[in-house]
């Protein structure tokens, strides 16, 4: 069952996280989803088509850019820069979401399937600190164990009153899952290779049970604001591109023909008892793959197609789209547009936190559209789909069909 990837907005392999993040990415693929719909990910084909490099170039390499000379601390984590502040807004976006109160693990598990949330919490914080490949992995393989743990029952030290603090809840869970892991007898941090990343999980744990100082955070927006108007400035331009590169049927341009020859791979990829072709598109990635399956390529079928905050909807409205221009139905307010032909089935997942993510139902037939809340407020949640492992686990249940 290959799986395309198809990236969006503001990825260039010169970046410092590209790679990591692509590695994550498919560690997550072959740890989470595809066990969970059933494939065997030791013969799973993962493709990654990259089109940054044919995306928006900067003269002056962004030299129009507001600058501040704010810096953010580490905040006692394995975390520097901008990352330090990613994680600190996405602490109170957590807390934010607890009616704006600190996160205690064991308050939480008392809720209704409050228990698998703090399972999930703790591992999403934990695939921050983690920082190298080896300790991503380490980081998805004691989710999945935690999830079989909670599967089969709230256990009363994760709802006893008063509750565990934060770390003593991370202490705890981790001696309970480690027969799950191969690993019977007491939590050994260094026997188990949780090294200098469990001593900053620890204090990400409790740094979502008490709220940061007025000078964290205003460090937080300001380091997280220059970000994302650096951002915002690759995003509208790869979408302007895009747009003016490709001139027909015959002349898709550089971006779309690089996502085409992958998708023909993927497709060529296919063995008998294993001939399920998914498609995955971030942001303009699922804009970009739309285009394809319904003007530049329609001879692709797509079992699995799923478009994660993404504009696939609103370009259609716009009637941006090479056969949006002459498919565009009478009545549009009332009448949808059919889903591509060649697609199986397809979800479209959204956060109404990233402003950059639209519904699909309302514009085409044979769609469900899903909300997912990536932890993260206005300004990251359009890159937080991806970074979490709950993610891939609830994506996984929406292709199935569950």
């Amino acid at each position: 069952m290959p799986i395309v990837f198809v990236h969006g907005v503001n990825n260039r392999k010169e970046d410092a996280d590209y790679e990591p993040s692509l590695a994550r990415i498919e560690q997550s693929l072959r740890s989470i989803l595809a066990p969970d719909l059933g494939i065997d990910a030791k013969v799973l084909s993962v493709f990654f088509p990259y089109w940054g490099g044919d995306g928006v170039k900067f003269r002056w390499n962004q030299a129009s850019l507001p600058t501040s000379k704010t810096n953010v601390k580490a905040l006692n984590l394995k975390l520097t820069g901008l990352q330090a502040a990613e994680y600190e807004l996405w602490i109170q976006e957590v807390q934010a979401q607890n009616g704006g109160k600190p996160v205690v693990l064991g308050d939480i598990s008392r809720q209704d399937k409050g228990f698998a949330k703090a399972v999930d919490l703790v591992w999403d914080a934990a695939s921050i600190v983690a920082q190298t490949e080896e300790g991503y992995q380490e980081v998805l393989d004691r989710y999945e164990a935690s999830r079989r743990y909670a599967a089969k029952t709230i256990p009363s030290w994760a709802i006893q009153q008063p509750p565990l603090t934060n770390r003593e809840f991370i202490d705890k869970l981790n001696q309970e899952i480690a027969p799950l892991l191969n690993a019977p007898g007491a939590l050994a941090v260094q026997a188990m290779g949780l090294k200098d990343w469990w001593a900053s999980l620890g204090e990400a744990v409790n740094r979502l049970g008490s709220a940061p100082s007025d000078a964290v955070t205003a460090l937080a927006l300001a380091r997280a604001r220059e970000s994302l108007h650096a951002k915002a400035t690759r995003f509208l331009g790869d979408i302007f591109v895009y747009l003016n590169t490709h001139q027909g049927e015959k002349a898709p341009g550089a971006i779309a023909s690089v996502v085409m020859e992958t998708l023909k791979q993927a497709d060529q990829a296919r063995k008998p008892g294993d001939d399920k072709l998914i498609v995955i598109g971030h942001s303009l990635g699922g804009v970009i793959l739309y285009d394809i399956l319904t003007y530049f390529d329609t001879s692709i079928t797509v079992d699995l197609f799923a478009t994660i905050g993404s504009q696939v909807a609103v370009f259609e409205e716009m009637t941006l789209y090479r056969a949006s221009k002459s498919g565009v139905p009478a009545n549009p307010p009332a009448d949808r547009l059919d889903k591509p032909a060649k697609v199986e089935k397809w979800v479209n997942v959204f956060d109404t936190n990233d402003i950059f993510s639209f519904r699909a139902e309302g514009v085409f037939n044979g769609v469900e559209d899903y909300k997912f809340d990536t932890g993260y407020g206005l300004l990251e949640a359009h890159g937080g789909y991806f970074a979490r492992p709950s993610f891939y686990k609830r994506l996984a249940v929406r292709l199935k069909g569950k």
